[in-house]
């Protein structure tokens, strides 16, 4: 490679780790308690330290009794099951130190590092992330229910005051609602080339599913919801098949009444309404979708076989997902079954966005538009997903910040050691190599700058195993260059020129080093796979720190001998 190449690959490598390490301000899109998206500019530092250098975040996690009753002895097994559930979600959250383990025979107890995403660590432990597909009712069954909810409401004394809000006068939502079609697609993405595969996007699916929409229209306008009883009176019709909004404040209201069994009961037979997770802004005022679809799914997450999150230029951001060929079959032929239908895709008894139109059979592959949500949103459900629904539901019975677990004095030791450490091996290259082991020595700096970017990049805590793994790995970088320089010496006895023994050295050095670092790549590997916790953190800084001292080893110290051989044209003796 011509010697400018080298430079500038240095150059970039090093702009890019001071951009990986630098501390910035993102924006994310996130949800407030009435469920709305919004913007929320959040701090990004990377290489946070751990739990046993600053502490952090403890939760102990129960089952929780209210969404499901289990019997006592059966908890223990439940709780051995989502233990696995809980510790795969968590290890995928990011190599952060994170500890799960098991309390006693009904409790499960985590430690994560950092407290700045809290919110989102309790929503990955509590989520039962099971998944289901549905078609939307398409009868009009809810509109014909409404006098008898209606008067079941009032029996029961649920509506003891009247809605909050004006829900006397019916808001007709405006054509303009209509592009906001379906945050959520599902599709045979294997045959990219055929988009009659697969479920359209949003600004598709509202050419495609013209004629449905206005059929759904049309039906609404002739059932004219008139405000009624304290249920009906919430409800006001959307554009498609099953689809109502409630205004966003009377959301929860509406909920409340549908988690009475009696309410439940009095819902068309076969028929369920659930909250959509999306809103819509008309007219001054946010409405929440509901949508009313059959209680009798077509396809489940349980043969969901791997789910990553991913951008396009077309949906943003999505979950594509893939089911396995059992999923896949049956998949397939339910939704050839319900061709030009409303399928919402449904997750912990929530609608993900606006229900897709089915235009054709779909197979194993699939995705889930995440809309305007983020990234990292986006990565938590494709995570949760992966790991699978939990098997009981859980709560989080007690939540409390945590102290370090090494004491201030291991502490300092630990660093003193690192710093000494370093220095010694600084000291030998200068002194043993001279101007080759301040070649060295440049090398090693940016080893240090590369290996901390790889580290940001994996979101690694910063542990005291993991400092001793980058210390160990400081050693191994500095072998290489030894080896190198061994060879160069050896070279130059038998009367090469410098430019010639600096050229063979490298050369002949080469296998020595990529066996040494292969083999320590392999342990560290198995570490990684068997390890929890800080072991597997130290794994994954010294594997980080190996790639680092191959680049900087072979590549970097010999341009640094470029570089000099190029500005001192061709020297004659070599300070090594």
């Amino acid at each position: 490679m011509p010697l400018k190449w080298r430079v500038t690959v240095i150059v970039a490598l090093c702009a890019l780790s001071l951009w990986a390490l630098f501390p910035r301000d993102v924006t994310v899109r996130t949800r407030n308690a009435q469920g709305v998206l919004q913007n929320e500019t959040v701090r990004k530092v990377p290489l946070k330290p751990g739990l046993d250098l600053s502490g952090g975040m403890y939760l102990a996690l129960e089952v929780n009794d209210e969404k499901q009753k289990i019997a006592p002895s059966a908890k223990a097994e439940a709780i051995d099951r989502a233990l696995k559930t809980v510790r795969t979600r968590l290890e995928g959250y990011g190599t952060s130190e994170t500890v799960v383990e098991k309390q006693g025979s009904d409790r499960i107890v985590v430690s994560i590092p950092g407290i700045s995403d809290e919110v989102r660590a309790r929503k990955l432990v509590e989520d039962q992330a099971f998944l289901e597909f549905k078609i939307t009712d398409k009868s009009g069954a809810l509109e014909r229910a409404l006098p008898k909810l209606d008067q079941v409401v009032k029996q029961r004394g649920l509506a003891a005051a009247k809605p909050s809000g004006d829900t006397s006068s019916a808001v007709s939502l405006s054509p303009a609602t209509k592009g906001l079609q379906g945050l959520l697609t599902a599709g045979d993405t294997s045959k990219k080339t055929d988009s009659a595969k697969k479920v359209a996007s949003a600004g598709a699916k509202a050419a495609n599913a013209k004629d449905s929409a206005a059929a759904a229209a049309a039906a609404a306008d002739s059932l004219k919801l008139q405000p009624g009883g304290a249920f009906s009176s919430l409800l006001q019709a959307g554009n498609m098949p099953g689809e109502f909004y409630v205004d966003n404040n009377q959301a929860s209201t509406l909920e409340g009444y549908l988690e009475d069994s009696v309410v439940t009961a009095a819902l068309p037979p076969g028929k369920q309404l659930l909250p959509s997770t999306d809103s819509v802004s008309l007219q001054g005022k946010t409405y929440r979708a509901f949508y009313v679809v059959d209680s009798k799914s077509i396809m489940t997450g349980d043969h969901l076989k791997g789910a990553q999150p991913n951008n396009n230029t077309m949906d943003g951001t999505v979950v594509e997902f893939e089911l396995d060929n059992v999923g896949g079959r049956t998949f397939r032929t339910q939704t050839g079954n319900h061709v030009g239908d409303y399928m919402a895709i449904i997750l912990d008894g929530r609608v993900m966005g606006r229900p897709p139109v089915i235009q054709s059979a779909i197979g194993t592959r699939g995705q889930i538009t995440m809309g305007g949500k983020s990234l990292a949103e986006a990565q938590d459900l494709a995570l949760v997903l992966r790991a699978g629904a939990l098997p009981v539901p859980l709560r989080v019975a007690q939540s409390q910040k945590i102290g370090p677990t090494l004491g201030q004095d291991s502490i300092d030791k630990g660093r003193n050691a690192s710093i000494i450490a370093v220095a010694l091996v600084v000291i030998i290259m200068l002194t043993y190599y001279r101007f080759s082991g301040l070649l060295a020595v440049g090398g090693l700096i940016l080893y240090i700058l590369y290996t901390l970017a790889a580290l940001a990049g994996f979101d690694a805590a910063i542990t005291m195993p993991g400092i001793a793994g980058f210390v160990l790995s400081i050693g191994i970088a500095v072998d290489a260059n030894v080896l190198i320089f061994e060879r160069i010496r050896e070279e130059l006895v038998h009367g090469k020129t410098v430019r010639t023994a600096i050229d063979e050295g490298f050369r002949h050095a080469m296998p020595a080093i990529i066996d040494s670092n292969v083999s320590t790549i392999l342990t560290a590997a198995v570490l990684y796979q068997y390890g929890t916790g800080a072991v597997k953190g130290f794994a994954v800084t010294l594997i980080a720190g190996i790639f680092a001292s191959l680049i900087t080893s072979i590549f970097v110290v010999r341009t640094f001998y470029l570089l000099w051989l190029n500005r001192s044209r061709g020297a004659q003796t070599l300070s090594i």
